[in-house]
């Protein structure tokens, strides 16, 4: 079988449960593994990379092994190690549906979806932010039920949780704003590393 030349894939991920639904366009290299596209998305949405994650692809599920944290399900297929799975399979005539769930408790769930691919430049600089649309909602918030509720009592000043709201740790957060600049800086960041790094959850294990 002849390799596959890296494609420069265009990926839209869009963050499920929450509507209006924040969504965000990437470009990343598919001889790249699913922790990379995971920091990729963790950079696009301005997540802390607090919490353990996962990729779902078809009926494959893919998480990083560790003695401390990986639990085989009782049902179902096997967990994969997620660290050696290429980015490639984007490439295939037929792509089965990707999902990437952050934090467990609060459960994010991303819908990502390959918008088209091309040929990588010369020197080209990847991963790269392309563009996005609605805010992030703030870590820890308790997940897409309790988000709706901060996002009420942040606009109702007589809400009963509007000071946890207005002054809880979010201040600067706003429904439209995405903050592209620190998104593009976190891609920088990215761009230049030579070895990936560790997961905040595991470095402070």
């Amino acid at each position: 079988m002849a390799k596959k030349e890296p494609q420069a894939l265009r990926l839209k991920i869009t963050l499920g449960h929450v509507d209006p639904a924040p969504w965000r366009e990437i470009e990343i290299r598919s001889d790249k593994t699913l922790p990379h596209l995971h920091d990729a998305i963790q950079a696009a949405f301005l997540w802390n990379d607090m919490h353990l994650w996962d990729f779902e692809i078809g009926d494959r599920k893919y998480q990083m092994k560790s003695e401390e944290f990986w639990i085989e399900p009782m049902f179902g297929p096997p967990l994969m190690e997620v660290t050696t799975k290429r980015l490639d399979f984007f490439l295939n005539s037929k792509v089965p549906p990707v999902i990437y769930t952050y934090d467990f408790g609060d459960d994010w769930v991303h819908r990502v979806e390959l918008v088209s691919k091309r040929s990588v430049e010369p020197n080209e600089l990847q991963p790269r932010f392309v563009a996005g649309q609605w805010a992030t909602p703030p870590e820890d918030i308790g997940g897409p039920p309790m988000y709706e509720v901060f996002k009420e009592a942040r606009a109702d000043k007589n809400h009963a949780e509007h000071e946890w709201a207005k002054e809880g740790g979010y201040v600067d957060w706003d429904h439209i704003e995405i903050h592209a600049d620190a998104i593009a800086e976190q891609f920088s960041k990215l761009q230049k590393q030579k070895i990936r790094r560790t997961s905040h959850w595991v470095r402070e294990r």
